[in-house]
Order: C-alpha cells, then sequence, then structure tokens
C-alpha cells in the first residue's frame, strides 16, 4: 500500500519509471515546458526535478499519471474496471432493479464502511508550522499569458455543511498574494455545491483546505466526477483498498500523509477576477469572477514535494486521467444503464466534448434513449455530442464508428440537437455557458419503424467457405 506520494516515487524509481532532473529549473514557464515536450512526446515516466531556482527547499514532481501503465501502478491493479466493481458492490448488494430505484440507493448511500478515513493524531504533513505564503510554493506559470501563477493539482478539500461528507476537488487556483488566492469553482462541481450551501445558510465564512500532495490514490480521486452524496474520502478508501489517514487541521480533516497544507477560509459572497487561464482546450479561458481564500494557517513536511500537472491541447497527462475515470467508472454506468456494452471518452474530445457509446439494441428508439439517460447522469450531462453504435462496432477504433455513421446515419433522422442544455463552463464554443446545445447522432443500424423501410442485409461470406479458408490458410502460402 502507498501511504504518500514519497512511496509512490521510490516504487517507480524501483521500476525505472522515474526520471531525476539535477540541474537547476525554474518552475514558473521552464518546468511546464518541460513536462509539455514529454507528454507530447509520449513519455511514459514520472519526473522528479531535484533543484529548482528560488526554491531551495522544494523538488517538483510531473507527470505522475502520464500513461495507463503509471496509473494502473498508481492504484494497484491492473484492471481499472475491478477498482469501479469495487465501489459498485454494496449498491448492487441493495437489489435496487429500475433505474430510479438504482439512482436512489446511489444517492443515499454515504458511508462505505471499512473505507471510511481513519482520523489519527499526528501526521508527517504537521511537521513544521510556518507564516502561510502562497508565493513560497514552487507554482507553475504554465502559458505566457496566464493572469498569474497557479497551483494546478492541489486538492481543495471544503465539508457538506448539512451531511457533513467530504469533498476534494482538483480546481485551478490563482495565486494572488502571500495569503490570497482565487479558487475556480465552476458552478457545477461539488466544491461549489458545499460553498452555495453555506451561503443558503447564511454562513459569513466556509472553511477550506488546500493541500498539496498525499498518496496516489487519493491524489486521483480528487480528480474523478465521484457522484454527489459520495464522501471522497471514502472513495479514496475504495481506490486505496485501505482508508486514508487524515488529521484534524481547525474545521477541516486532511491527508496525514500530504506534502503541505494551506488552512484557511473563503469569505462567502466575495469574489475577485480570476484568468486568463491556457486550459485543457488549447486555448485560454476568459477572466470570470470566483471565490477568494484566505490562508490562516501553512503546515509542511521536511524536505518537501510539489505536485503540479500541466494542461493543453491532448495528449496532456490529464489525458489519462480521464480515461482511467473512463474506466474506473463503466460498470457504474452499465449498473444504472445495462444496455450499455462499452464506451470511449476520446482525449481529442476534450472529456466532456466527445462520448461513444455501444450498445445492445433491441427496439426503436433505443439509442436515444440510452444517449438521454446518459446526459443525465452527473458529469455526463456536460458531454456535448454523443455518438451510439451497435454492439459489434469498437468504440475505441475511430475507422469503425467512422464507418458506422457513415452507413447508418441520415443527417436529418438520425440527428437530434437539443437547444438550451447544460453545458461545461470551459467550453468556449458555446455562445452562453453553462448553457448551450448537444447532439445526439444515433449510428445504429434502423429497425423498420425508425426509418420506413426493411434496413438492407450486411453482407457476410458463406461460413462453411469461411471455415475452408481458415483451415487452409497455410496451403495458400500466405
Amino acid at each position: 500500500m502507498l501511504e504518500d506520494l514519497r512511496d509512490y516515487l521510490n516504487l517507480l524509481d524501483e521500476k525505472g519509471l522515474l526520471h531525476k532532473v539535477n540541474v537547476e529549473v525554474d518552475p514558473v514557464e521552464e518546468v511546464p515546458e518541460v513536462l509539455r515536450r514529454l507528454m507530447w512526446r509520449r513519455f511514459d515516466k514520472a519526473v522528479l526535478f531535484e533543484k529548482l531556482k528560488g526554491y531551495p527547499d522544494w523538488k517538483v514532481a510531473g507527470n505522475l499519471f502520464g500513461s495507463t501503465n503509471l496509473i494502473k501502478l498508481a492504484l494497484g491493479t491492473e484492471e481499472l474496471e475491478e477498482l469501479g466493481e469495487r465501489f459498485l458492490a454494496p449498491f448492487k448488494a441493495s437489489g435496487a432493479r429500475s433505474f430510479g430505484e438504482k439512482v436512489k440507493t446511489l444517492m443515499e448511500f454515504i458511508n462505505m464502511g471499512k473505507y471510511l478515513p481513519k482520523k489519527v493524531r499526528k501526521g508527517p504533513v504537521l511537521e513544521n508550522e510556518k507564516e502561510p505564503d502562497f508565493l513560497s510554493l514552487p507554482a507553475f506559470k504554465t502559458w505566457p499569458k496566464d493572469a498569474s501563477r497557479y497551483l494546478t493539482y492541489a486538492l481543495t478539500v471544503t465539508k457538506d455543511p448539512e451531511s457533513g461528507t467530504y469533498n476534494f476537488g482538483i480546481y485551478r487556483i490563482m495565486i494572488y498574494s502571500p495569503k490570497r488566492a482565487v479558487i475556480h469553482w465552476q458552478v457545477h462541481k461539488r466544491g461549489a455545491s458545499h460553498y452555495a450551501k453555506y451561503k443558503e445558510l447564511g454562513f459569513e465564512k466556509m472553511p477550506v483546505a488546500i493541500v498539496i500532495g498525499g498518496d496516489p490514490a487519493t491524489l486521483l480521486t480528487g480528480a474523478l466526477p465521484v457522484p454527489e452524496g459520495i464522501d471522497k474520502y471514502a472513495f479514496a478508501g475504495v481506490l486505496r483498498g485501505s482508508p486514508v489517514k487524515v488529521v484534524e487541521v481547525g474545521d477541516l480533516l486532511v491527508p496525514a500523509y500530504a506534502e503541505a497544507v494551506i488552512t484557511g477560509y473563503v469569505k462567502v459572497g466575495e469574489l475577485a477576477w480570476e484568468g486568463p487561464f491556457g486550459d485543457h482546450t488549447g486555448y485560454y479561458t476568459p477572466r470570470d469572477l470566483y471565490p477568494v481564500f484566505h490562508a490562516e494557517k501553512f503546515f509542511v513536511r521536511t524536505d518537501p514535494i510539489y505536485y503540479g500537472t500541466v494542461v493543453g491541447r491532448p495528449p496532456m497527462e490529464d489525458a489519462y486521467i480521464g480515461k482511467a475515470t473512463e474506466r474506473i467508472f463503466l460498470p457504474l454506468i452499465k449498473w444504472l444503464v445495462p444496455e450499455v456494452i462499452d464506451m470511449n471518452l476520446p482525449p481529442e474530445g476534450l472529456f466532456h466534448g466527445i462520448a461513444i457509446v455501444s450498445i445492445r439494441k433491441k427496439y426503436p428508439g433505443h439509442a436515444r434513449k440510452v444517449a438521454h439517460a446518459l446526459l443525465g447522469l452527473g458529469q455526463m450531462s456536460f458531454t456535448k455530442i454523443v455518438i451510439v453504435v451497435d454492439q459489434d462496432v469498437n468504440v475505441h477504433d475511430w475507422g469503425e464508428v467512422a464507418y458506422a455513421i457513415a452507413s447508418t446515419v441520415d443527417p436529418e433522422r438520425d440527428v437530434e440537437i437539443i437547444r438550451n442544455d447544460v453545458t461545461d463552463v470551459l467550453d468556449h464554443t458555446s455562445p452562453s455557458p453553462p448553457a448551450g446545445s448537444k447532439m445526439i447522432i444515433d449510428a445504429t443500424r434502423k429497425f423498420k419503424e425508425e426509418c420506413g423501410y426493411e434496413w438492407p442485409e450486411r453482407s457476410a461470406p458463406d461460413p462453411k467457405v469461411s471455415e475452408l479458408v481458415e483451415r487452409r490458410w497455410r496451403e495458400y502460402g500466405f
């Protein structure tokens, strides 16, 4: 079991999957440029920068999750779907059958039994207490026109004021001054939901902790779309296979084996301009108003390691995190929507841009029924284009998908445009985010009721001749 970031780096080092850079580098723009080039060149090792210009006490880790192999090592599994099945086990045991029953069971299930976080009195993250200073962190300025330096993979920890369930998400954090930062809480995210509840309940302040580093399963959980109502510490425990050890700092629990933690508060109603920022779309997102975080305490381990990620036009590190998300949550999607066979959220589709799903089609209109069901599931609701294909189409093969579209789709009949629906805040193609349009493409073979005529028979070889040729293949000299 990997207890912290250092355990993971040691494991990677033992397996020859850690590249150490021992010349001095600048974390402001030089380190991000190095990491970008490595991702574009499909470099499948993590990187540890051991000498930082202006930050002699720190090291910087990068590309920790820059390949499927690295993510499997981080989570200690050969099959990411198995982790989804582990999470799903208690829900399946509930006996819920209909879609409504399953959703209700999911939303009501908060505690994950043996996976709940384990509170400890002390932890390495509390080794040293210092004066809060965001400027002392080797945070990146990823792109030249970014508004400031940003924390790009910090865990922002909050607690639901009503249920007490925890969330920690990966939200970009713009450094404003030594003790102030702006948190990019998109309106649909769980952190923003907690913020809205504090506002509705009349609180003036909301406690927040910003965490640097931690064990790899907890770090990955921060980026995963864990369903509302499920404690993220509990979900991280599922991925780890054991509870996350946490310590209490102020009003919040934080990972005991993190590298650093800054605690403080967000004053409800106080907003400041955030951005522009070069995001995963490959474009700068414009300025907008977001909550201001005020730092009060700062704890840090001895010889700390900062972890930051770089986003931009894919493929970047987040492309592999996105594919891991797809595989981990596929069992849950198949449980909720049993017709689903497989799904592909291609990195080039920018996570929420394109979803390709194969189904076991049984009746007219089935493809659209599945597409609409998926568009009602959590963060799948942000998906802009859903392409539905038959079960014999490999959703991970763009050639097969293109053939399915070309051979089954009449644009007027099989393309549905949904207007004024929820969209990703970061989608600059939408004229008025977070509202915009979506498209469903039914690329399945049609029933007569769907097209008005008998669908033509697919051409296929005679099975007997095919078997004969297979048996004599070597005789032909190929």
